[in-house]
């Protein structure tokens, strides 16, 4: 009985069946724009398409059980939780650059043999794109304008992560002894 009057206060328009059902019941209000046609007042031949609005109102017993926002109810959520599992809390990214091969990649096998005695995790190491530089430089600078040398530098590029690194990680990289021809960029 009090749901029939709260409706009826609420929405003139609207009866609600005094039937006491388990199921929630739903009202649905549609409010058309002054573009929209009322089938009713235009006639058939001047019915347009149009865009209207529909909104749905639940009855309040179908309120009762949700739980209230803000409450001390509201579900935590462990995304977090996996995120601080998936991501390490540090990490040192070690990218090193060379002109040769054979130097970055013993380079490489010495950064992940110090890195694996102090028990730290690694990944790597991963191939990163040569870079090729090419320069064009004429033979002769008075005769022959279409004949040309091109020398390039090509730049082999390798990544390293070291996760959950400690003291001694940091002790055991510092110390390594790197040929010249590598240059190694770190950061934590």
């Amino acid at each position: 009985m009090a749901i029939s009057t709260i409706s009826s206060t609420l929405f003139p328009s609207l009866t609600i069946p005094n039937t006491s059902s388990p199921k929630p019941r739903f009202t649905i209000l549609s409010h058309s724009s002054p573009l929209s046609f009322n089938p009713l007042k235009l006639p058939n031949s001047s019915l347009k398409h149009s865009q209207s609005t529909t909104k749905i109102f639940a009855a309040p017993e179908a309120l009762e059980d949700t739980p209230e926002v803000g409450g001390s109810e509201m579900p935590t959520s462990s995304v977090s939780v996996e995120a601080d599992k998936a991501a390490p809390k540090q990490k040192i990214r070690i990218k090193l650059r060379s002109y040769w091969v054979p130097l970055i990649e013993d380079s490489c096998k010495q950064i992940l043999d110090a890195a694996r005695t102090t028990n730290a995790k690694t990944m790597g190491p991963v191939p990163l794109p040569t870079k090729k530089r090419i320069y064009c430089i004429l033979k002769s600078p008075h005769v022959h304008k279409d004949a040309r040398f091109h020398f390039e530098i090509r730049t082999h590029q390798r990544l390293i992560d070291i996760l959950y690194p400690t003291a001694q990680t940091i002790d055991s990289l510092m110390q390594l002894n790197l040929p010249a021809g590598v240059d190694v960029e770190v950061k934590l």
